[in-house]
């Protein structure tokens, strides 16, 4: 067996074991978490994913064949096919309920289309004209997704007091690293004239062996951020809001000083103080309506509430609350009782430790673990 052989069988050895375990991934979603459209999209495009792993195994069996060059640009072409499969996960994440999967499919026809065509002509401009397409497209959509992750973002902050199954700023850190990636896989796959040659099969061994090792990194950290991810709209909130609060304009009618006295009548009525004694924050699914009832006031003057006297978000304003409980709780310890941090988070009301960890440090300067030890010194 010569060098080069044990390169290209070494390197579909990996291939096949990035190929196994996003199928294993894909059944287990599509098995266990397809409540969100997102959801049933990802573990869809795990298995188109994997399916580009057979192109080891199908250069490998025509590298010595004329119709080697045809074939390997036209398996790159399938990778960008999966590119439009991220694309339609990321829009589905990120716009949440706005889409439904035909209009979505749209993303996924430029690419499929390249596909056929250089299928048919083997013309290789059309692999010149996708690659610029894909890089254009990745940059509008990159740039709008961010836009739109930031308006989510602000609108969870003004209305829920645990983002933490909500967030989807992960996704716009993720989306960044992407799109560096694929520029540099651009420049790869267009310096890379053939994946076997005598000359290359070891640096494409080693290049495609750490390609594998990335994925299997990036899927796994996707795959638990899906898992959990969770959707939050408005409309639901607004429904119950309907029900069970006074509307603004009954609110107006029951005031003879109309908005003035109502707001006034908020900061007569002392509401930290209530949300402290009554320990509202203490529930980790708190939002802004839940909370407005608790007070038997209005969602909108609440809201101005919060953020025009106090200067905050509604999750900033909830989270001090648990941030002074856990901080006594901590300081409690001095006195005899004993409590871990982990336990400390949750009786304050954090849905996770690494909420209640990130929330801490900023708000105090040091981690939970770092004041716990200032206090025996």
């Amino acid at each position: 067996m010569n060098s080069d052989t044990f390169y290209v069988l070494l390197l579909c050895l990996v291939s096949g074991l990035t190929q196994g375990l996003l199928l294993c991934l894909s059944i287990y979603m599509f098995r266990h978490h397809r409540t969100y459209l997102f959801q049933r999209i990802f573990a869809a495009v795990l298995v188109m994913h994997s399916f580009g792993f057979f192109n080891n195994f199908v250069v490998a069996a025509c590298q010595n064949l004329a119709c080697s060059g045809y074939v390997n640009t036209l398996l790159i072409l399938y990778d960008y096919v999966i590119v439009g499969g991220y694309m339609m996960f990321a829009v589905s994440l990120v716009f949440q309920k706005r889409y439904n999967i035909r209009e979505l499919l749209v993303l996924e026809i430029p690419f499929v289309a390249a596909m056929l065509i250089y299928a048919a002509t083997s013309n290789p401009v059309v692999y010149t004209v996708i690659q610029i397409y894909s890089l254009a497209a990745s940059l509008v959509l990159f740039v709008g997704l961010l836009i739109s992750i930031k308006k989510y973002t602000r609108m969870l902050q003004d209305n829920i007091g645990d983002m933490e199954y909500f967030d989807l700023r992960w996704s716009a850190v993720l989306l960044a690293i992407l799109f560096v990636l694929q520029l540099l896989w651009a420049f790869e796959s267009i310096s890379q004239q053939t994946w076997f040659s005598a000359a290359s099969a070891e640096n494409n061994l080693v290049f495609d062996t750490c390609y594998c090792f990335l994925v299997i990194a990036f899927v796994m950290f996707v795959s638990a951020k899906v898992i959990h991810q969770r959707v939050f709209t408005l409309s639901a909130e607004k429904e119950v809001a309907e029900e069970d609060n006074p509307t603004e304009e009954e609110c107006l009618s029951e005031a003879p000083h109309a908005a003035t006295s109502y707001h006034n009548m908020l900061l007569d009525m002392n509401v930290e103080k209530i949300i402290s004694e009554r320990h509202y924050y203490m529930e980790s699914d708190l939002t802004l309506q839940k909370l407005s009832r608790h007070l038997g006031t209005n969602r909108q003057y609440l809201s101005n509430y919060i953020n025009q006297e106090k200067h905050k978000t509604f999750y900033v304003f909830i989270n001090d609350f648990r941030l002074e409980k856990a901080k006594e709780l901590i300081d409690s310890q001095d006195t005899g009782q004993q409590y871990s941090l982990e336990e400390i988070s949750g009786m304050s009301g954090f849905n996770s430790y690494a909420t209640f960890f990130r929330a801490f440090a900023k708000k105090y300067g040091l981690t939970p673990s770092q004041y716990q030890k200032s206090r025996h010194h």
